[in-house]
């Protein structure tokens, strides 16, 4: 990453997808590489008219605008950036540690979301700063053997929640192996790709470019966008809206409220002209795109905003990134460090009552309740027989309140009745057995009136608590499923579901043994070691919890144990799912 000087402002930030070497900005954080030559970064505060969203002001518009903080995506560590691949679904780009990763989201409102999967990707690494255009996903990442402070593109196939098909860009945009190129932004066509590179480094810090894909499917080498757009300060985090008529990012300078600023630019006509054709030399020579505008406060603040982004029209909604809160959060607030904000569009009541004629007859639409009814049947995951009596709980998320508890009958068949527009994270569990737990949540306009979902209780249960290659204690914030792919689920979570079914039903439980696996990078030795250090490290956490230590048994397979490769199967992907832990319950007589 980089460490980037203003006259009046040090700005240390940090994100590997965002620079190679940096000192991170929100505490505590290291520094991880010296700082590159000093750049002539001639800032100025900006000086204009913020706007007035004041409640006297409001009640004379036809529309304003309100900026929110998204809710139920932000924590306490970074988010960085909403990258849509559908009007209400997007990846958000987040970090995890020393590493920046990626999980799916679900936007229910404009200003609320929910987490629900993570991106099957082979990367071992950092990833993130997605650009999608149908199934084409292009997205930068840094591998875990690359040179520190390099950063490349790469595009590849997006379906489900798994990208296939990685390949680079290419070195007509990756240069160097020392290089940073990165924030890929695919135009509405998919023909033109911007981003952000610091090829330019020792003069003009990071540059925006664009590269157009040519008739034979290769992409041009890269063409600056100019000092419309580009400084002698750092600019990044491009998006071009979707009708393709600006040009958002983020800039130092010249003139800014503070830190970084979200700028815009008017993209002309014939720019896309120009790119369809493959008309380099008129691209290069022509100027196509307006001085930037600051988009003034409140959106951009005194702390720094990035990754400017949207679904749809811009004027609409436009989200984007800030650390104007950090140090006000926590794990009450769940906030702190970047945050994920939006920009929304209001349309004042009043007015669209006078502009609208009425309507002599309403249409008739479906009625919806309030409610629904979730039900099903328990069963043991391995006789797939019925399971009587098997515990029911809902917890009301994300504030993990108790909802509501029942249990099977005796044909294993279960019935609770929840609200919708709320989520919900229900657990069943029984006697003997371990457990099974998913998310439930159903849209306010849905007219479903029940749902049937089966449940499987297993037997014996693996425990995909995600570790990075050679830790024990510091696992990613989130577990993974048996494809290896992140699931919304944390590992804390994980663990107070385990301690909870462990303390139930202890009074038959003679004991849990633990099985550690690790992948087959190392000596079979240390393997053995790694593998026995992270059980204890998950025996220690049910511990805590309350859990007898008696009744837990923790013993490693090392490396020897290795789960099946499978068909084309990328082998970093393989390799995150070996590292797992198995548990066998042993119960009483």
């Amino acid at each position: 990453m980089t460490v980037i000087k203003f006259n009046r402002l040090l700005l240390f930030l940090t994100i590997a997808f965002l620079s190679g070497c940096a000192l991170w900005r929100t505490e505590p954080k290291q520094l991880f590489c010296p700082p590159p030559p000093q750049q002539n970064c001639q800032h100025r505060d900006w000086s204009g008219t913020p706007y007035d969203t004041s409640n006297e002001n409001v009640k004379k518009l036809d529309w304003y605008w309100s900026f929110e903080q998204v809710k139920q995506i932000n924590t306490p560590n970074d988010e960085w950036a909403l990258s849509f691949y559908s009007n209400n679904r997007a990846a958000l780009t987040y970090s995890d540690g020393n590493q920046q990763k990626a999980m799916l989201v679900r936007m229910v409102n404009p200003d609320k979301g929910t987490m629900e999967s993570g991106i099957g990707l082979p990367i071992e690494g950092s990833y993130g700063a997605f650009s999608f255009n149908g199934e084409d996903v292009a997205f930068s990442g840094q591998q875990s053997e690359d040179i520190v402070g390099n950063s490349n593109i790469y595009f590849g196939k997006f379906k489900g929640n798994l990208v296939t098909g990685m390949k680079s860009a290419g070195e007509t945009i990756n240069k160097t192996n020392y290089s940073w190129e990165s924030q890929p932004a695919l135009s509405p066509d998919g023909n033109v790709l911007f981003y952000s590179s610091d090829i330019n480094m020792s003069t003009t810090g990071h540059d925006l470019f664009y590269s157009v894909k040519m008739t034979d499917g290769s992409w041009s080498e890269p063409i600056n966008c100019g000092d419309m757009i580009n400084s002698q300060c750092d600019e990044l985090t491009p998006f071009v809206s979707k009708n393709g008529k600006e040009l958002y990012f983020s800039s130092s300078g010249p003139e800014t409220v503070g830190g970084y600023d979200i700028f815009v630019s008017q993209i002309s006509p014939e720019f896309w002209n120009y790119a369809k054709r493959g008309d380099l030399q008129s691209l290069r020579e022509k100027n196509l795109f307006s001085m930037a505008e600051n988009l003034r406060p409140p959106l951009n603040t005194s702390a720094d905003e990035l990754f400017p982004t949207s679904p749809i029209d811009t004027d609409s909604l436009l989200y984007y990134s800030s650390n104007q809160k950090a140090g006000e959060g926590g794990l009450v607030m769940m906030q702190g460090g970047f945050d994920i904000y939006v920009r929304i569009k209001n349309i004042v009541p009043k007015k669209i009552a006078q502009k609208i004629k009425k309507i002599e007859k309403e249409p008739e639409v479906p009625q919806v309740t309030p409610t629904y009814t979730l039900e099903g049947t328990v069963f043991n995951a391995t006789t797939k027989e019925p399971v009587p009596d098997a515990e029911i709980t809902v917890k009301q998320m994300p504030e993990k309140k108790l909802y509501t508890e029942t249990t099977s009958d005796k044909q294993g068949d279960y019935k609770v009745k929840l609200e919708k527009n709320k989520e919900y994270e229900i657990v069943a569990q029984a006697r003997d057995l371990f457990f099974d737990a998913f998310s439930m949540r159903v849209e306010p306009t849905d007219t479903l009136t029940y749902i049937e979902k089966d449940i499987y209780i297993p037997e014996n249960l693996t425990l995909r608590i995600n570790f990075p290659t050679d830790e024990y204690m510091n696992p990613y914030r989130y577990t993974i499923d048996s494809n290896g792919v992140e699931t919304s689920m944390t590992w804390e979570t994980s663990i107070d579901i385990l301690a909870e079914n462990i303390i139930k039903g202890k009074d038959y439980l003679e004991k849990i043994i633990f099985y550690g696996h690790t992948d087959d990078v190392g000596t079979e030795e240390y393997n053995k070691q790694l593998g026995q250090r992270r059980v204890d490290f998950i025996i220690s956490q049910l511990v805590k919890r309350g859990v007898p230590a008696k009744l837990l048994e923790g013993k490693s397979a090392g490396e020897l144990e290795p789960l099946p490769q499978r068909p084309d199967e990328d082998i970093k992907m393989w390799r995150k799912r070996c590292r797992r832990v198995e548990l066998v319950r042993v119960n009483k007589s």
